[in-house]
């Protein structure tokens, strides 16, 4: 059976879920409540403490994962710092089977810096001018760590994690302790 966007999306979210759970935390998937509350999918929350997070799941099947922003035609986008209230997790789905999946786990201001420098420069690096609003993505490559190639178009995008975040769970983890 062949998913649908949608079906990926909220299975990212119960993958992430049954991650977090697995290390002992508990979980509440915002969206089960609030139907697709803007700025966080789930609470992870330490009971040991009381202390939570809300995060933010973004799940995509191809090398480029959609952010949900839409970016201005210089490359800015209106109340990025503002709307990134926690951590995010990519889930890269390169086929219907849950044993491929990948996780890319980045803090807020990790993803703020990506989002912000990657999108500036696709805005600006390419040696043309945008005509129209467009849809935000971050490459898997980038998740990695890895830049982008030049080309004869444009110059490489340099990545702003210089490591890769595949399975980095402390980053959520140590928000909790």
């Amino acid at each position: 059976m062949k998913l649908t966007n949608k079906q990926k999306g909220e299975l990212g979210e119960i993958l992430v879920s049954m991650e977090l759970m697995n290390m002992g935390l508990d979980v509440v998937n915002i969206n089960t409540v609030y139907r697709n509350y803007k700025n966080a999918d789930l609470i992870c929350m330490n009971a040991n403490n009381g202390k939570s997070v809300m995060i933010q799941v973004k799940s995509g099947t191809t090398h480029n994962i959609l952010t949900g922003y839409i970016s201005e035609v210089d490359g800015t986008i209106p109340n990025l710092e503002t709307s990134v209230i926690g951590p995010w997790v990519f889930v890269y789905m390169p086929d219907d089977k849950m044993s491929n999946m990948e996780f890319y786990i980045l803090t807020r201001e990790e993803v703020i810096e990506l989002i912000s420098s990657s999108n500036k420069w696709y805005a600006t690096g390419y040696n043309r001018k945008l005509k129209k609003k467009y849809p935000v993505g971050i490459e898997l490559e980038w998740l990695k760590g890895k830049s982008s190639k030049a080309t004869k178009l444009h110059p490489e995008y340099k990545s702003t994690l210089h490591q890769p975040s595949k399975d980095n769970w402390y980053k959520i983890t140590e928000l909790l302790d």
